[in-house]
């Protein structure tokens, strides 16, 4: 398997593109660096994600001896053969999400997708299906076309929070662009990437369309596409986003309101509202999911699945967690929510990393543990929640890393699995604990500037 991986085509249009990719970072910095300072880091952001995107790649190769990554690879491969050898009209309803039996005409000369049957991990070959064209049929060079084009929205969101937090650049740039377990699981050909961006696009556009009132329809559209994307890939994803995004939205609206007394009257009957809005839109985009996480129930069936699974084998050895047992019912699993979040959050535990790439999400763990109690440390409980509250972006980040933490902790029983699906909260949950600790630093400085 390494042999066909590791040819000399891979090398030489591996290399090409590489070049072709950082020639265009490098002009568009070149050309905006000198207006906003934050483009700095554009090439370095577009660096660190086809150098993570190789070094993933050898990883699971040579590590791993393949893995996910090269079966979602050998799927669009073989998805688009299957267009261009047998019939091309099987291969645009496939493309656009009908995975009936009868369609399956894959054979010999296309091979056989691994994922056919799981609609959740076949949409990733589904729509890696562009990127293998571009990549000419080369396992690394589609990967860096994926980063390439996937490290645009990438960067708009990151262009979002410097617009919206200036002083704060440098530290927005260690979140979206450079915190490391979250470039390394996101720059492979996985399922991660993809939740991600989708997530950063859901963010931006509706920040555009609400808040900017600019490019409107574009940004529609791109809500529309970006959902559809991760309805189909993890739909637990979307509720998440969902939901943070709208009590974004509800607690900006309550902002504009001047009375301080007519706040606090309409603020229940907001959160009424938008608790009717996500009762009926999980419920209306069920409908659109599919696999196992399409709805609310099938989500806990799952969870108390893996977790009896858990508790019968040893077929993930040491490697695994058990946050204690439970029904699929909504109050047991609300009793393991605390449990379920510091494992979405703060797990593995340093010395729960028992192989040498778990020992840096460890140590990531290890930082969230110490940055929580020192920003605590520094003001108070109470005054860390006030922050939060006080600003409706940082809320609507905490509330999703709260959410996703549970989601993670809830439906995942091994650590290998965890620190994949914990990508798309790192840069939320970070970014929440760096804007509370430059408010309490600012506060701290402004109290000394008045006292001397």
């Amino acid at each position: 398997m390494v042999q066909s991986y590791l040819t000399g085509f891979d090398l030489i249009i591996t290399i090409i593109y590489c070049i072709i990719i950082l020639m265009y970072s490098y002009n568009v910095q070149k050309t905006y660096v000198d207006t906003f300072a934050y483009y700095k880091y554009f090439t370095y952001g577009m660096l660190a994600r086809i150098g993570f995107g190789l070094i993933f790649g050898f990883v699971y190769l040579l590590f791993y001896g393949g893995g996910d990554t090269f079966y979602y690879f050998r799927g669009a491969e073989a998805l688009v053969k299957l267009g261009y050898i047998k019939d091309f009209s099987a291969f645009i309803k496939i493309l656009f999400g009908d995975l009936s039996p009868e369609l399956y005409l894959f054979d010999w000369q296309t091979g056989h997708p691994t994922y056919f049957k799981d609609p959740n991990s076949f949409a990733v070959c589904r729509f890696m299906v562009p990127f293998y064209i571009m990549g000419v049929g080369s396992y690394w060079s589609t990967m860096l076309v994926m980063n390439a084009v996937l490290y645009i929205p990438i960067w708009n969101f990151y262009k979002m929070l410097c617009s919206k937090y200036p002083r704060m650049y440098k530290q927005l740039a260690i979140v979206v662009l450079f915190f490391p377990s979250m470039v390394f699981w996101s720059s492979g050909i996985l399922k991660d990437v993809w939740c991600l961006v989708a997530v950063y696009v859901l963010y931006r556009s509706t920040w555009l369309v609400l808040f900017k009132k600019r490019q409107i329809y574009k940004n529609m559209f791109y809500i529309i596409f970006w959902s559809y994307i991760v309805l189909s890939i993890r739909p637990f994803v979307f509720y998440t986003a969902f939901v943070a995004i709208l009590l974004w939205i509800g607690f900006i609206s309550l902002r504009k309101i001047e009375s301080l007394f007519l706040r606090t009257i309409l603020l229940p009957s907001v959160m009424l509202i938008m608790a009717g809005i996500v009762i009926v839109g999980v419920s209306s985009f069920g409908n659109l999911a599919e696999g196992k996480y399409a709805t609310v129930d099938s989500m806990l069936e799952h969870a108390v699945i893996i977790q009896e699974d858990l508790s019968r084998t040893e077929a993930y050895g040491r490697n695994t967690f058990d946050i204690g047992g439970f029904d699929a019912s909504i109050s047991s699993m609300l009793s393991k929510a605390p449990a379920a979040i510091v494992a979405g959050i703060a797990r593995p535990f340093l010395w729960e990393s028992r192989s040498f790439f778990m020992i840096f999400s460890g140590l990531e763990s290890t930082f969230f543990i110490v940055f929580i109690a020192f920003i605590i440390y520094k003001s108070s409980f109470i005054r860390v929640f006030s922050i939060i509250y006080k600003d409706p972006f940082v809320l609507s980040c905490f509330v999703f890393s709260i959410m996703f933490a549970f989601f993670c902790g809830i439906t995942v029983a091994n650590f290998g699995a965890l620190v994949r699906y914990k990508v798309a909260l790192l840069p939320f949950f970070s970014f929440a604990l760096f804007r509370v600790n430059a408010v309490i630093n600012a506060e701290k400085d402004k109290e000394e500037r008045e006292f001397f």
